[in-house]
């Protein structure tokens, strides 16, 4: 069994001692969002400009009226391309995939920015998918992992479209559409722990825990061990090729590290698997 380390990083809007803005659509050197009517610049919003990473309050002054409606949202190049870069050059092994979870800003000039640095896409609807798509990925660029598998699905995944099935229905629909094919998926596991960062708001729990119990994302753990995956594999000669991962965002990196040590043990229950997708 050949196995790659693939990363699935949000990438976030980083420090930026200098910035570039981009559009949404069209040509405008800006992108923004109107309102139905224009808001204007006050103190209270020179204050939050001041607390920005890469906006200074003088830069907000020249900014908004070129732009000539507000709200708008202004992103640091630099501070992408320097997260982009942080991710590419993760240690690994045995090559490694950058995805971006692009539910963490779907906008299109974002998802150009990262498709020109080589980064490939992770999607959580069909809707994302489409997006993607838009913004000059290819179906093969796209993993998409979805509470929802739409009805749909079937022509995404022929046109190349990594799906990793997130539940065991999930994994019997792809296995009842691609009968007796040996066509290739992805599993989602909850490897039965999770970690994730905590707020103000949140002492008790925290919201970005995508892993454990308490946690609705893969097929429990146990599916493994009691052979309910294996035994849906074979009833629909499927092929697994990848296995994924994802204990949560801001997580404990010794949680982390023990997970991924106990999904490549999972990845080594079919000889078919050739990527860990590990995500958090």
């Amino acid at each position: 069994m050949k196995v790659s380390l693939l990363s699935l990083l949000a990438l976030c809007v980083c420090n930026s001692n200098g910035f570039q803005f981009d559009s949404i659509v069209g040509s405008s050197p800006l992108q923004f969002r109107s309102t139905s009517r224009p808001r204007r610049i006050t103190s209270t919003t020179k204050m939050e400009a001041a607390k920005s990473r890469f906006l200074t309050a003088e830069q907000l002054d020249a900014l908004a009226p070129s732009v000539g409606r507000t709200p708008f949202f202004a992103y640091s190049r630099e501070g992408l391309t320097s997260s982009a870069d942080s991710a590419l050059s993760f240690p690994n092994a045995y090559g490694l995939t950058v995805r971006y979870a692009m539910k963490a800003s779907p906008t299109l000039s974002i998802l150009k920015l990262f498709r020109s640095k080589g980064i490939k896409i992770d999607a959580s609807s069909v809707f994302e998918v489409e997006r993607a798509l838009r913004a000059g990925y290819d179906y093969s660029d796209i993993s998409l992992s979805t509470q929802e598998l739409s009805s749909e699905f079937i022509p995404y995944v022929e046109k190349g479209l990594k799906l990793n099935c997130c539940s065991l229905n999930q994994l019997r629909s792809f296995g009842s559409a691609f009968k007796g094919t040996g066509k290739k998926c992805g599993i989602r596991i909850n490897p039965g722990v999770g970690s994730g960062g905590f707020s103000s708001s949140t002492t008790g729990f925290s919201k970005t825990n995508v892993g454990g119990p308490t946690s609705s994302f893969g097929i429990w753990v146990g599916s493994f061990t009691d052979g309910s995956i294996q035994n849906i594999v074979e009833e629909y000669g499927i092929k697994v090729e990848r296995i994924h991962t994802h204990i949560g965002s801001g997580s404990d990196p010794e949680v982390w590290k023990s997970v991924a040590k106990k999904s490549l043990e999972f990845a080594e229950y079919f000889d078919s698997v050739e990527t860990l997708n590990l995500g958090g």
